[in-house]
């Protein structure tokens, strides 16, 4: 092999070694990405996280009275694949940037289409989708890196902005309550659709969200009719026990009892343990009838 040829190769060989062999540095400010279903929407926020470093914050690091990136580097995104209100303000599914103006007194919360922006250098008002008015808090917690979080209040969200000692808020609403109670209404309650699983479904939403518990009885007694289960007799009983009608409360626990025992297998090794959780059931609920009529 020739001199040349061999120095040539020496010199690759040296280059990938030092390329390999440097450190690699973590960025001063790492991407943050939440990923969060929401009643019946998909919401993903992303977004780079700078930490104060010993630096004073809002004021200062970040002016007052200027549209902020809400970050660092490129500008912040939130995505949802189905229409919301944000602040409540209409919004069609999509990606934005999110961005805002701080103030010691208020900030503003602004959408907009542009989702390219680093910083807000480029920011034009003209493609805001919304604008709205926040208020900060002062949190007791101190907050080192900015950091957004997505807080579930059944089928909607509160988002929260905090950094430092400040926190701000607003709601995300999902169109989730809206169409499943369209649902129930139209179509269980009408009796175009008659099944059990579905009766089920509505039973457990319109329980779990504390709604409505005349549609939730009558929804109870539809699903009986279609399948006897100890699951619709509980949740009756507990919709009863609920509105302290404590007398069809023990009835429906009764039943409950009564159907668990028709529908044991002679090798049901969970019956005892079901039976003796329901017995205690109806102790509660007697417990209450009796205080409520003494």
């Amino acid at each position: 092999m020739k001199l040349k040829s061999i120095l040539i190769i020496s010199l690759i060989i040296t280059f990938q070694d030092f390329a390999f062999s440097q450190q690699s540095y973590p960025s001063l400010s790492p991407k943050g990405i939440i990923e969060q279903g929401v009643g019946n929407t998909n919401l993903k926020i992303e977004y780079e996280r700078p930490s104060a470093r010993n630096r004073k914050v809002f004021g200062e690091l970040v002016p007052w009275n200027e549209v902020w990136r809400t970050g660092a580097g490129y500008c912040t995104k939130i995505s949802f694949d189905k229409n919301v209100a944000i602040g409540k303000q209409a919004i069609e599914a999509g990606t934005y940037s999110l961005l805002t103006i701080p103030n010691k007194e208020e900030w503003i919360v602004i959408l907009n289409t542009d989702t390219s922006l680093y910083g807000a250098y480029d920011y034009n008002p003209d493609k805001d989708v919304a604008r709205f008015v926040v208020y900060p808090q002062h949190s007791n917690r101190y907050y080192e890196t900015l950091t957004i979080d997505v807080d579930l209040i059944p089928n909607n969200a509160m988002i929260y902005v905090s950094w430092e000692n400040t926190s701000i808020a607003f709601a995300f609403e999902t169109s989730t309550d809206a169409e499943i109670e369209d649902y129930i209404n139209g179509q269980l309650l009408t009796g175009n659709i008659k099944d059990y699983d579905e009766m089920s479904n509505a039973i457990d939403y319109l329980y779990f969200q504390s709604k409505d518990f005349k549609k939730l009885e009558w929804l109870a007694k539809e699903s009986i009719k279609l399948n006897k289960s100890e699951f619709a007799y509980r949740l009756l009983m507990e919709t009863y026990e609920r509105q302290h009608y404590y007398t069809k409360a023990i009835e429906a626990a009764k039943k409950a009892i009564e159907t668990r025992k028709e529908k044991a297998e002679d090798n049901d090794k969970y019956l005892a343990r079901d039976i003796k959780l329901w017995e205690k059931h109806l102790e509660r609920i007697r417990t209450k009838a009796n205080k409520k009529s003494s």
